[in-house]
C-alpha cells in the first residue's frame, strides 16, 4: 500500500542551506513563482481533464524524470559556480584587509570597497538575482516534483484498488470488501498527512471511496431484493419452513452479503444507549415496499386517507408487525445472530422503520387538524393508544437504546403550539363535562339502590361520574413518556378536585346558614331551601354530600397506591421541594393555613391533600349531622327538661291498674318494681330520634352509622345530664321514673340499631342507678326478687348505706370507687356521685 512520505532529506552538498526551512509543496514548480500550489494545480489540470487521460501518466512521469535530471545538472553546476565565487570573495575579502592597514587616513575608500565586496558576495549587482534566492526556487521545483510522482502513484494505486474491487465484487462479495477496505486506510493516511482537506487529492480519494461503496451497496441490494422477491416478499410468511431450501439459503447468502456493508456505512455501533443503533441495510429493504403501500393509501387521495381516522393507518401498522413477526422473530432473527450484529432485534428494527412512515404521516396531518381541535385531541388519544401497544404488547424499544422510547407522540408534543392546543383542547373538555355533572338534576341521588354491603359507601350520581371522568383523563395521559406533559394533565385532574370540594363546601356553607340563620318556623310557611335543611330531608342533602366526599376520598386512596402514580409521585419528588395544599377549607384551621407550603412526603403519594381535604370536608359534614339530629331533639325535649315533679312522685301502696302484673326487673335497681311506662314529654323526642336514626342506618354504611349514634348519644347524655340530673331533686320514684326514662326510652330505641346502646350512656345509667337507690322508708316499694336474669349480681345496697360510703372522709378514694362499682357505678368519678347522690331528696349532705 503506497502512503505520502514526508520530503526527503537534502544531500551533502546541500549541507550549507540547512539553515533555511526545506519547501513543504506536494506539486510540482514549473516557473519561477512564488504560488507553487496554483502551478501545480493548472499543471494536473492541464493534462489530467477526464479519467481517459489518466492512461498518459507514465508517459508523463517520464517526461518529468527527464527534466528532473537536468535541474539536477543545473544544480551541480551551480554548485560549482558558487564555490568558486566564494573563494573569490575571500580572496578579495584578505586584499581588503592588507589595504586597510596601509590605507587608515582613507576610511572612506576602504568602506566603500567592503560595500563593493558585500554586494558581490550576496548577489545583488544590479538584476542579479540572489544566489540563495535561485538555489531555494531549485529545492522546491525537486520537492515539488516527489510530490508530483507520489500522486500520481496513489491515483494510480486507487484504480488499481478500484478495479480490483468491481472484479472481485461479481464472485465474492467478501473477497471485494479487501481492496475496498485498502482503500479506505489509503484516503484515511492521505488526508491525515497533507492537512489540508479541500485539495484536489483528498476530494479525488474520498469520492472514490462514496463511489465505490455506493456501487457494491447498489449491487449487493439488488441480490438481497431478488431473493426477498423470490420467497414473495412483502406476502406474508406465516412459517420459513414454507419456504423452499433454495429459497432460505439464497435469502440466508444474500442478507450476510448485505450486512458487510453495515459498518462501511454507518460507522461501528455506538453502545452508549443514548441514541439508537443505525437501521439494518437488510431490513430497510424490506420495510421500503410496506412503505410505499402506506404511502399510497394513507398520504394520497385514496378514501382511505380521513384526517378524522388516524386509528385507521395506526391499525394497518399494528396488523403488518402482527402478520410478519413470526418470520422476523423465528427466522431473520436467527440469520442476524451469525452475523456481528447479534445485539440486534429485527422485530423492534423493522417497526422503527415502520414507525418513520407513521411519524411522517402524523407530521403532515397535524397542520390541517389544527382548526379542528376535537379531531386533534382524538388523533392524540389514538396515537398514545398505539404507542402503549407497541410497549406493552410488542414490547419495543428502539435497538441499542436504553433511556424510555419517546412514542410516536413526540412528533404531537414536541412541538410548543401543537402541545398548547392539545392542552388547552384537554382543559377545556375537562371542564365543561365537570359543569355537566354537577349541574345535573340528578347529581345528588344515589348512583345505586342498595349495593347490600352496609360496609360499602353508596357514592352518589356526581361523585362517581367526577372519578370517571377522572380515570379518563388518567388513561389519556397515562402513555406520555415526558413528566412536563402528565403533570398538566395531573394538574386539570387536581383542578377538578378542587372545585368538586369547592362545590360541596358551598352546600354545606350554606345549609349551615340556613340552620342557624333563622329561627325554625312552622313547615308550611318556610321556604324550600329552608325546608332543605328540615328534619329528614336535611339529613339527607347531608348525606349525600358526605357520601361524595367519602367515596372520593377512598377512591383517591385506592389510586394514590397505583404504581403509575407511586412513579409520578417519585418523579416530582425529585424534581421539585415543596408543594401547596389548596383543598382545605377556609373554615378549617390547620397547618397549611399558617404555613400553606410544605415538603413533600417520602412516603406519601400524589393524592394526599385532596384526601385530606376531602376527609375534613367528611368530618365537618359528619359533625352538621350530629348537630341537626340534636337540634330537633333538643328542640323537642323542652318539656322533658322542664319537669319540676321529680322530688314529688311518691309511692302508692295499691298497684295501678295499668301495672304489668308481673313487675320487671329494674336494670338499675335490682331490687325495685316499675312500670315500663316513659314520661309522656319524651315521646316526641323518642320519634325524632328514632326516625333519624332510620334514617342514618338506611344511607350509611355501619361503620359511619355505629360513629354518628355515638357522638349523637353523648351529646343527648350530656344534655339530659345538664339539663334535668343537675337542675332537678329527685325522690326514690322520681329516680325510678328516670330509670325508666334512660333504659326504655333512649336504650329501648337504640337497641333496634345497636346492639349495646348502654355503651353510649354510661353515666346516665350510672346517675339512674344513684338516683333510683332504695331509701328503706314506709312508703318505699317492697323489694322485689326477680327470678329473670340477673347477669351482673350487683350488690343490693339502700341510699343511706352508699351515702355512708360515699361521704366518708376516712374512706380512701379508691376504696369509695370499688363500692361504688359494686351495685353498678362504673363511670362515674366520687366528686360526680356525691353530686348524683345530693339530687334525692332524702340527702342530707
Amino acid at each position: 500500500m503506497t502512503s505520502i512520505h514526508p520530503p526527503l532529506p537534502p544531500s551533502s552538498d546541500q549541507e550549507s542551506f540547512q539553515s533555511r526551512p526545506a519547501h513543504s509543496s506536494n506539486v510540482v514548480v514549473f516557473d519561477e513563482t512564488n504560488n507553487v500550489d496554483e502551478d501545480v494545480t493548472d499543471f494536473f489540470d492541464a493534462r489530467f481533464k477526464s479519467r481517459e487521460d489518466l492512461v498518459k501518466i507514465k508517459d508523463i512521469l517520464q517526461e518529468q524524470t527527464v527534466a528532473g535530471e537536468e535541474l539536477r545538472k543545473q544544480l551541480d553546476a551551480s554548485r560549482i559556480k558558487t564555490a568558486q565565487v566564494l573563494r573569490q570573495a575571500q580572496a578579495t575579502s584578505k586584499a581588503s584587509l592588507e589595504s586597510l592597514g596601509n590605507l587608515e587616513s582613507s576610511s572612506l575608500d576602504l568602506e566603500e570597497q567592503i560595500e563593493n565586496s558585500e554586494t558581490f558576495a550576496l548577489g545583488k549587482n544590479r538584476n542579479q538575482r540572489s544566489l540563495i534566492e535561485e538555489l531555494s526556487g531549485l529545492q522546491a521545483k525537486i520537492q515539488a516534483l516527489e510530490d508530483a510522482k507520489r500522486y500520481i502513484a496513489i491515483v494510480t494505486q486507487t484504480q488499481k484498488m478500484i478495479s480490483q474491487c468491481k472484479d472481485q465484487l461479481q464472485s465474492s462479495a467478501k473477497e471485494a470488501l479487501v481492496p475496498y477496505e485498502s482503500l479506505v486506510e489509503l484516503s484515511k493516511s492521505v488526508c491525515g498527512a497533507v492537512h489540508q482537506h479541500d485539495t484536489k487529492l483528498e476530494q479525488f480519494l474520498t469520492a472514490s471511496v462514496d463511489g465505490l461503496l455506493k456501487e457494491f451497496k447498489s449491487s449487493l441490494s439488488l441480490k438481497f431484493q431478488a431473493s426477498i422477491d423470490a420467497i414473495g416478499w412483502p406476502k406474508p410468511i406465516a412459517k420459513s419452513t414454507d419456504l423452499k431450501d433454495e429459497q432460505r439459503d439464497q435469502f440466508e447468502e444474500t442478507y450476510k452479503e448485505l450486512l458487510m456493508l453495515q459498518e462501511p456505512t454507518y460507522g461501528p455501533l455506538d453502545h452508549s444507549g443514548e441514541k439508537p443503533f443505525a437501521p439494518l441495510l437488510t431490513t430497510a429493504l424490506m420495510v421500503a415496499p410496506l412503505t410505499l403501500r402506506f404511502r399510497y393509501h394513507f398520504e394520497g387521495r385514496r378514501p382511505t386517507n380521513r384526517l378524522d381516522k388516524p386509528e385507521w393507518y395506526l391499525t394497518h401498522v399494528l396488523e403488518l408487525i402482527k402478520d410478519h413477526s413470526p418470520f422476523l422473530q423465528n427466522f431473520v432473527q436467527e440469520v442476524v445472530q451469525e452475523t456481528e450484529f447479534k445485539e440486534y432485534d429485527v422485530k423492534n428494527d423493522f417497526i422503527r422503520l415502520l414507525l418513520a412512515a407513521v411519524e411522517r404521516k402524523i407530521s403532515l396531518s397535524v397542520p390541517a387538524m389544527l382548526s379542528s381541535p376535537e379531531i386533534l385531541s382524538h388523533a392524540i388519544h389514538e396515537t398514545l393508544k398505539f404507542d402503549r401497544t407497541l410497549r406493552e404488547q410488542e414490547l419495543y424499544q428502539p435497538p441499542g437504546q436504553t433511556k424510555e422510547w419517546q412514542g410516536t407522540v413526540h412528533v404531537f408534543l414536541g412541538n410548543r403550539e401543537w402541545l398548547k392546543t392539545w392542552l388547552r383542547v384537554e382543559k377545556d373538555f375537562a371542564v365543561s363535562r365537570y359543569t355537566q355533572i354537577v349541574e345535573d338534576a340528578d347529581a345528588w341521588k344515589p348512583a345505586y339502590e342498595d349495593l347490600g354491603e352496609k360496609g360499602v359507601i353508596i357514592p352518589t350520581k356526581s361523585a362517581e361520574k367526577v372519578m370517571d371522568l377522572l380515570e379518563i383523563i388518567t388513561e389519556r395521559y397515562r402513555p406520555l413518556p415526558v413528566l412536563e406533559h402528565r403533570t398538566f394533565l395531573l394538574d386539570i385532574q387536581l383542578d377538578i378536585l378542587i372545585s368538586y370540594h369547592r362545590h360541596i363546601r358551598d352546600l354545606v356553607d350554606h345549609f349551615e346558614s340556613l340552620t342557624y340563620s333563622f329561627v325554625r318556623v312552622l313547615p308550611g310557611s318556610a321556604t324550600p331551601d329552608e325546608l332543605s335543611t328540615m328534619g329528614i330531608e336535611g339529613l339527607r342533602n347531608l348525606c349525600q354530600w358526605m357520601a361524595s366526599a367519602e367515596y372520593i376520598s377512598s377512591t383517591l386512596k385506592d389510586w394514590g397506591e397505583d404504581v403509575f402514580f407511586l412513579e409520578l409521585y417519585k418523579e416530582i419528588s425529585e424534581r421539585t421541594k415543596k408543594i401547596t395544599n389548596p383543598m382545605l377549607s377556609e373554615n378549617e384551621e390547620s397547618d397549611e393555613d399558617i404555613a400553606p407550603v410544605k415538603r413533600l412526603d417520602e412516603q406519601g403519594t400524589i393524592f394526599d391533600d385532596s384526601i385530606r381535604g376531602f376527609s375534613q370536608l367528611s368530618k365537618r359534614i359528619q359533625e352538621l349531622i350530629v348537630k341537626s339530629v340534636t337540634k330537633d331533639v333538643f328542640g323537642s325535649m323542652k318539656p322533658y327538661v322542664s319537669l319540676r315533679s321529680w322530688p314529688q312522685i311518691e309511692f302508692s301502696a295499691p298497684q295501678s291498674p295499668h301495672s304489668p302484673q308481673s313487675p320487671q326487673l329494674n336494670e338499675y335497681h335490682p331490687s325495685s318494681t316499675e312500670n315500663d311506662d316513659v314520661s309522656p314529654e319524651l315521646y316526641q323526642p323518642l320519634r325524632i330520634l328514632s326516625h333519624s336514626f332510620e334514617f342514618l342506618q338506611s344511607a350509611l354504611p355501619t361503620r359511619q352509622f355505629t360513629a354518628l349514634y355515638k357522638q349523637i348519644s353523648l351529646e343527648i347524655q350530656d344534655f339530659i345530664w345538664q339539663k334535668t340530673i343537675m337542675k332537678n331533686s329527685f325522690s326514690e320514684l322520681g329516680g325510678l321514673q328516670l330509670a325508666r326514662d334512660v333504659r326504655i326510652g333512649l336504650l329501648g330505641a337504640g337497641r333496634k340499631w345497636i346492639k349495646r346502646p348502654e355503651n353510649y350512656h354510661r353515666k346516665l345509667r350510672d346517675a339512674a342507678i344513684l338516683l333510683s337507690l332504695q331509701s328503706a322508708k314506709a312508703n318505699s316499694p317492697p323489694a322485689v326478687q326477680d327470678k329473670g336474669v340477673d347477669k351482673t349480681n350487683y350488690v343490693k345496697r339502700t341510699l343511706a348505706q352508699i351515702m355512708a360510703v360515699v361521704f366518708d372522709e376516712d374512706l380512701a378514694a379508691e376504696e369509695v370507687q370499688r363500692r361504688l362499682e359494686e351495685i353498678g357505678v362504673t363511670h362515674l368519678g366520687v366528686a360526680e356521685a356525691k353530686e348524683v347522690i345530693r339530687r334525692r331528696v332524702e340527702c342530707w349532705r
